[in-house]
């Protein structure tokens, strides 16, 4: 009987040992996360690099952005008409898109698209025209809506008088 109270007070023991040990020790909270395409993990969430996001960093930033948006588009508050713009991703650099409407077909615009959380963007590079400079904005909306400003700047006025002003939203399909 005194054995039989011995061995359980030693297992008791010995129980209470293992609990506080086990519970003691600290796990590192990124032991079972994965992060693709050069992401780490930072307190057990991903911190994706440029041009990757989602949870594990596998989706490209520009997905959001890839497909054929149907619209309208108009010049300095003309009449609106019917347009379509397709982006698609460069398969080459990580981060930028290619830009094609139908208004300035066969031209095709090449940008970046930024984020900050909270807004997304294209960014395009404007051509170095001497005497007019366009310059093109796309923003996406809800992951649904693209819109595209152009403005035509005439350099030889002073201050660079905007001369044109071109405005098209359209909705992914």
């Amino acid at each position: 009987m005194k054995f039989g109270k011995i061995s359980l007070l030693v297992a008791l023991v010995f129980s209470v040992f293992a609990i506080v040990f086990y519970t003691s020790c600290e796990r590192n909270v990124c032991d079972n996360v994965t992060c693709f395409n050069g992401g780490s993990c930072n307190m057990g969430a991903c911190l994706c690099p440029i041009g990757y996001e989602d949870p594990q960093c596998q989706t490209r930033s520009v997905a959001r952005y890839q497909g054929m948006y149907v619209g309208y588009y108009s010049c300095d508050n003309g009449a609106p008409l019917i347009d379509t713009a397709w982006v698609t991703p460069d398969p080459i650099k990580i981060n930028y898109v290619y830009l094609t409407y139908k208004h300035i077909s066969p031209e095709v615009l090449h940008g970046y698209v930024s984020n900050n959380e909270s807004t997304y963007s294209i960014v395009i590079q404007s051509d170095s025209a001497v005497n007019y400079l366009k310059v093109f904005t796309a923003t996406l909306q809800g992951d649904k809506m693209l819109n595209i400003h152009s403005y035509l700047t005439d350099k030889r006025i002073v201050g660079d008088t905007i001369v044109e002003k071109c405005f098209f939203t359209g909705s992914k399909q």
